[in-house]
Formats: structure tokens, C-alpha cells, sequence
């Protein structure tokens, strides 16, 4: 009976951290910028079956057990979104391949595909909730005048004078980054990034988040009547726990 019980928890858990995960994508489907999720999970007799010894994986049996699944990572879907219009000065897109480079608060390299940038109150291009946005030269300083940007990411001041020119790229193969927040990814360090190639800065556009609402919900409805019906198990072994453990009692 306790084998049922393990077995519907790890559900429960598994189903109620995909919904999650699934709401925060569609909290997020205006986010520009922002990458789907999915939560990636394995059977959990799998786990419970097969150990480590001096460094390799060891097989202990081929019992058979009660299959359910647990958590074992949650994916970021990397596909762009669509670049959409906005006509405002301080919004950038990268059409392409590439990120842009932002120096968060506490000095760490954070990356992302969320153009919609600001100016702080010391005339720093910023990335609100993450931090300063990156050219070749470091925090780009735009002041109180205006600026544009050309296609290449070179940014030139209202007066025509060349400031900087975008910091972007992309991270090197098989680096991971750690998701925070306003759709950016934090890296180690710089040595994880490479330079992008064919890539197009679009100044007053943002890429949107490549969140299909649509897929989303239906996701959702999915991972809820799975959580009711592992519930719902879970409910009925307890009643039977319960009433084996009456008649016991009664002997």
C-alpha cells in the first residue's frame, strides 16, 4: 500500500510543478523577449533501480516496480519570437542570431533576447530588474539626448557621435545559462560566450516571447486533470489504509 502512496506523491509533485512552470509561461506570454519552459521528467523506477559504483552506472535489478515519474529539469525553448513594431526610441531587436550583454547589479554577465531597455537616472542604458547594457567598450552611456542605432549595433548619439557599439552573442556550445528575471540568462563568465554572425539590430521594434498561448492551455488543462486523478488515487488508498486498518483493530 505504501508503494501506492510513493508512487502517487512523486505524481502529485511532478504534475504540480508543471503547472507551475506552465502558468509562468503564460503569465509571461507578453514578456518580451521571454522563452518557453518545459519541464522534463523520468520514471521514477528508474531512478529507484539504478546506482553509481566507482564512477559508472550500475544496474541493481529488473523488478518490477510501481511506474511513476519525478522532475529531472526544466528546458528553456530557445526559438525566437516574432519582432514586432513598437516606433520607441529606447526598444531594440536582434533579428537573428545573438543576445545582448547586461552587467546586472551585483556584477554578474547576464544575457538576453529582451530589447526593451530604459535609461537610469545616470543616463545608462538599462535592462529594468537586471541591470546596464553592454557595448564593446562597456555600460553604454547615452545621457539625456537621444540616440540611434544601425543595423551592425553601432549606437551614435542625437549629435552624430559614436558612442558604442552593442556587445552581442550568443553562448558557446553546450554552455547552460541559469534563467532570471525580465527574461534574461545568467553565464559564468564571458569565456562561455562566442561572437554571433548574421545577425540585424532593429532600433524602436522587441522581439516578442515565443510563448504559444495556445499550446499553453492545453498543457494546462492536461497536467490539472492529472493532478485531480493522481488526487483523487490518493484519496482512495487512504480510505482503504484505513478501513484495513479498522478491521484489523477489530480482531
Amino acid at each position: 500500500m505504501y508503494s501506492g502512496f510513493y508512487t502517487l506523491a512523486s505524481g502529485i509533485l511532478t504534475r504540480q510543478n508543471e503547472i507551475d512552470v506552465l502558468g509562468n509561461n503564460i503569465t509571461n506570454v507578453k514578456t518580451p523577449g521571454y522563452k518557453t519552459d518545459r519541464v522534463e521528467t523520468s520514471a521514477f523506477e528508474m531512478e529507484l533501480m539504478v546506482r553509481m559504483e566507482n564512477g559508472q552506472p550500475d544496474v541493481l535489478g529488473d523488478g518490477v516496480g510501481q511506474v511513476s515519474s519525478i522532475i529531472q529539469d526544466i528546458h528553456t525553448i530557445m526559438d525566437p519570437g516574432i519582432i514586432e513594431q513598437t516606433n520607441r526610441e529606447l526598444d531594440i531587436a536582434i533579428n537573428g542570431d545573438g543576445f545582448f550583454n547586461i552587467r546586472t547589479a551585483d556584477g554578474q554577465l547576464a544575457i538576453t533576447k529582451n530589447g526593451n531597455f530604459d535609461l537610469d537616472n545616470e543616463g545608462y542604458l538599462v535592462l529594468n530588474g537586471v541591470g546596464r547594457v553592454l557595448g564593446q567598450n562597456g555600460e553604454i552611456y547615452i545621457g539625456e539626448s537621444g540616440f540611434t542605432v544601425s543595423p551592425n549595433g553601432a549606437v551614435t548619439s542625437a549629435n552624430g557621435n559614436y558612442i558604442d557599439t552593442l556587445l552581442i552573442n550568443k553562448p558557446a556550445e553546450g554552455i547552460t545559462a541559469e534563467k532570471i528575471e525580465n527574461s534574461a540568462f545568467v553565464v559564468q563568465n564571458a569565456g562561455d560566450l562566442v561572437a554571433a554572425e548574421g545577425y540585424t539590430v532593429l532600433q524602436g521594434s522587441l522581439e516578442s516571447s515565443n510563448v504559444d498561448i495556445n499550446t499553453e492551455l492545453t498543457k494546462l488543462i492536461e497536467a490539472q486533470r492529472s493532478f485531480q486523478l493522481y488526487s483523487s488515487a490518493m484519496q482512495i488508498i487512504d480510505q482503504m489504509d484505513q478501513n484495513s486498518a479498522s478491521k484489523i483493530a477489530s480482531v
